[in-house]
């Protein structure tokens, strides 16, 4: 099957290029209605493989329970991970352990956990305060009009991430600047990969070798101490960390550790900007921020899909899905779900309960819930202290991307608050 099925209205769910105008939530719904579970054709894959589409909550919540679903590959396949594209076994799956499923994922993440909760996350929680009151300051000591992405949700985004992995100061600047110029392997405007992501991506390889290098013997409690010098247990037989493996996870670290939060906290303010009778409601009640803070990252999850691979045959609603096929999880569907959340399409800061996907489901729950929820919150505080209006002063601009939602630009206007 190479043409695309009627239901999905032209709309082809692998070219990036569609991404551009933002996450496609008319199609999501109609894939909800008519067609919950799908096979997509090739479309614009590299490799010219379908892909199997699941659009509902409880589809993908079951289906992330399952260990027939693995995050690293399987059912005879020679790669797998969490796109869409095939990536190698022992280079990027089965290394991440975004990419590796238990009992090695449940090792690696018990090992980082500790970093990004509990008492590290707030003492984190104390420097990170101070930087989101002093980029708003700046963003209202220059009238209020201003990118927030690039000036607010970016660089907030970037002291979190250099201070969790124990980056010195004096290389924060040439972090902020790779993570600018790219995600990941791809370059952060088009979409795609090119010479200079290629170069960027492994010039971020080589940094953080030679940072893990400097803390080994270093005791610490941030990612880049954990590790350099931590270990797994291996009383059960499993092997411990590589070399590579240290590695390749301390760059995954900073790609997700930046990216979802910059992404996130962006989105978040836009919500208010376009619905400011929530941002008053917000600002007369602030006991409504912990429901708000998680309506925000309801509205606009990180990533619009990730990818398993069947390691056996599995039936779901009839389809029958075939060991080593491709089957995605489409987070924003879930979250537009109208059988999980009344009046889906309406942004409601007292939603209650909101069992949004935005952080994953199953085994890979995001180990960073905590601290991103933190990272959040502490803008948007910083907002309330000072700001008595939002307002959208042009379009959102986004990257060309459908495995992550990347804000480029984000025009607004931040009205101070009376005294």
């Amino acid at each position: 099957m190479t043409e695309l099925p009627e239901f999905l209205g032209g709309f082809d769910l692998t070219d990036q290029s569609r991404y551009a105008a933002g996450v496609p939530y008319d199609v999501f719904a109609r894939l909800r209605r008519e067609a919950p579970v799908f096979f997509h054709p090739p479309g614009t894959t590299a490799d010219g493989e379908g892909f199997w589409v699941l659009t509902r909550h409880a589809d993908i919540v079951a289906a992330g329970a399952d260990t027939a679903f693995s995050a690293q590959g399987g059912g005879g396949r020679a790669g797998g991970g969490s796109h869409l594209e095939d990536l190698p076994f022992g280079v990027h799956a089965g290394v991440l352990f975004a990419m590796m499923d238990n009992p090695r994922h449940e090792l690696i993440k018990r090992l980082l956990t500790p970093s990004v909760t509990g008492r590290v996350a707030a003492a984190l929680a104390d420097e990170l305060r101070g930087v989101a009151a002093e980029l708003i300051d700046a963003a209202l000591a220059h009238g209020g009009e201003v990118d927030f992405m690039t000036e607010v949700s970016e660089p907030f985004a970037l002291r979190a991430i250099a201070l969790m992995l124990g980056v010195p100061r004096a290389d924060w600047d040439r972090l902020a600047e790779w993570g600018r110029g790219v995600l990941g392997f791809v370059n952060r405007r088009t979409g795609v990969v090119d010479e200079f992501s290629t170069k960027t991506f492994h010039a971020m390889q080589g940094y953080f070798k030679d940072l893990l290098a400097a803390k080994q013997g270093q005791p610490g409690d941030d990612l880049g101490a954990v590790l350099a010098n931590g270990e797994v247990d291996t009383s059960a037989g499993s092997e411990g960390l590589s070399p590579y493996e240290r590695e390749a996870n301390l760059t995954l670290l900073l790609i997700t550790g930046f990216e979802q939060p910059r992404n996130v906290i962006a989105a978040a303010v836009q919500a208010f900007a376009d619905h400011p009778e929530q941002w008053k409601a917000l600002r007369e009640d602030r006991s409504l921020l912990p429901t708000a803070l998680e309506e925000a990252l309801r509205w606009n999850p990180p990533n619009p899909y990730n990818r398993r691979t069947a390691t056996r045959d599995v039936e779901l609603r009839g389809a029958r899905i075939r060991a080593g096929d491709k089957v995605t999880f489409w987070w924003p569907a879930a979250n537009r779900d109208e059988d999980v959340f009344p009046e889906a399409d309406v942004f409601d800061v007292r939603r209650d309960p909101n069992p949004h996907l935005s952080f994953g489901t199953g085994t890979h729950f995001c180990m960073g819930d905590e601290v991103g929820r933190l990272e959040i919150r502490l803008v948007l505080e910083a907002l309330l202290d000072r700001v008595a209006e939002i307002r959208p002063t042009g379009p959102v601009a986004y990257a060309p991307n459908n495995k992550h939602t990347v804000i480029l630009g984000m025009p607004v206007a931040l009205r101070p608050s009376a005294g």
